[in-house]
């Protein structure tokens, strides 16, 4: 490992990874025009807070879980230093959702791997910080359980990561989105989330530090998971 690449590459694989979790290669063209519909236009400002909630050191590497097509690795992006061995790595299982996140890099300190969260194709303890936003209720249980598995592996010890997902609802226009949501796309793995079984899983993967820092919308929830 190097300054300039602190991460070790990771090849594209000759076809697209096996996974469970459900993955929105299909929707690549019309994700960055879908995505502020299905979050009430709030998108970009709950990666904008998350990132800045995150707060890493400009040295950082940081692991963004089911990237997309990179709007939080970007965010993530101007807090980093390549020269101080700082980079934002996006993972995602889409390809094609990869290959237009690869077309944003620019001179970001970024790199987008095609992988699956619940087998992460790193290295023991080399990310700093993790975080990921509204991956989580794609995966089903036993997957949310391995992802933070891996996600814990990966983490140096004192590693932070941030958790923004669907989650138990506190009002009534929370309630009526997220069953929205689990209704319209047909995904039980969104009721999970609904009925807390996802913060359930923070201590079985070994995060025995855990904050609920921010709550929007009445069914958003940013968790801060600790590696001890």
């Amino acid at each position: 490992m190097t300054m300039s690449n602190p991460i070790s590459p990771v090849p594209d694989p000759s076809e697209p990874p096996p996974t469970r979790g459900i993955v929105l290669d299909h929707a690549a063209k019309l994700y960055d025009l879908l995505i502020p519909v299905v979050t009430l236009w709030q998108d970009k400002r709950i990666s904008r807070r998350t990132a800045k909630q995150l707060a890493p050191a400009p040295g950082d590497t940081v692991l963004d879980i089911g990237c997309a097509t990179g709007g939080m690795t970007f965010e993530v992006a101007p807090f980093l230093d390549a020269s101080q061995g700082g980079m934002c790595i996006g993972l995602d299982a889409a390809p094609k959702m990869i290959a237009k996140a690869r077309a944003k890099i620019r001179q970001r300190p970024c790199r987008f791997d095609i992988g699956v969260a619940e087998k992460l194709p790193y290295e023991d303890e080399v990310f700093d910080k993790a975080v990921s936003t509204f991956f989580f209720h794609h995966l089903n249980l036993d997957d949310k359980l391995a992802t933070l598995r891996e996600i814990h592996r990966v983490l140096k010890p004192g590693g932070v990561m941030l958790l923004v997902d669907v989650d138990i609802p506190t009002s009534w226009f929370g309630r009526l989105c997220a069953r929205s949501g689990e209704w319209l796309f047909r995904q039980p793995e969104i009721g999970e989330n609904i009925d807390g079984k996802l913060r359930e899983l923070f201590s079985p993967a070994g995060f025995e530090h855990v904050e609920q820092i921010d709550h929007r919308m009445g069914y958003v929830t940013t968790f801060a998971l600790v590696k001890g």
